[in-house]
């Protein structure tokens, strides 16, 4: 716990908004997305599901995830996880998207959902992501820096040769691969 709290503080002294931001992609994707404030009607079913459920996501990350889908057209999903049905379900709230959770076949996901101790335990299994996006995918990795293991884990991500954009949001980390971009590391705070 000391160390969610140190890590929070030491997020709040890096973190910037959106003004702090000098790449076109990112400054939409918060302006836009990350700090739409209107109501939406997926919102009290989201709360709904919040209620009912054990899930581990806070109102305001699962009311974020189901916006990027909207905002960043996104179709096909992959959770790999079975726990996260949850999450599918909070995805697909006014989203028209395909989920699968198994990713044996060889199709490229838009967006990808996991908890970054799937990775940490098996680092294997990254690449078998990764050969799984495209471009314009995003891969989003909960519980960035839930253990100082995780957040090492975290920093070791940003630097491989595949990631080009990365978005530290405390609870969330995003993962673009976008290769027309110069490589990039932001801390937004949401």
């Amino acid at each position: 716990m000391f160390f969610k709290i140190k890590s929070y503080f030491q997020f709040l002294i890096k973190s910037t908004n959106q003004h702090g931001v000098h790449s076109p992609f990112v400054y939409n994707l918060v302006t836009k997305c990350f700090y739409d404030s209107k109501k939406k009607d997926s919102y009290p079913k989201i709360k709904s599901i919040l209620k009912k459920n054990t899930v581990d996501i806070n109102f305001k990350n699962a009311k974020l995830i189901n916006r990027l889908i909207t905002y960043l057209d996104y179709k096909s999903v992959l959770i790999p996880e079975k726990s996260s049905n949850n999450i599918a379900e909070i995805l697909t709230i006014n989203n028209y998207i395909s989920i699968s959770n198994s990713e044996t076949n060889n199709k490229e996901y838009d967006f990808i959902f996991l908890n970054i101790n799937k990775l940490k335990e098996n680092p294997k299994y990254l690449e078998t992501l990764f050969s799984r996006v495209h471009n314009d995918s995003l891969l989003l990795l909960q519980a960035i820096h839930s253990s100082k293991e995780h957040q090492l884990f975290w920093e070791k991500l940003q630097d491989h040769y595949k990631v080009k954009v990365t978005i530290d949001t405390f609870d969330l980390g995003f993962i673009f691969f976008r290769k027309e971009q110069e490589k990039e590391h932001f801390t937004i705070r949401v």
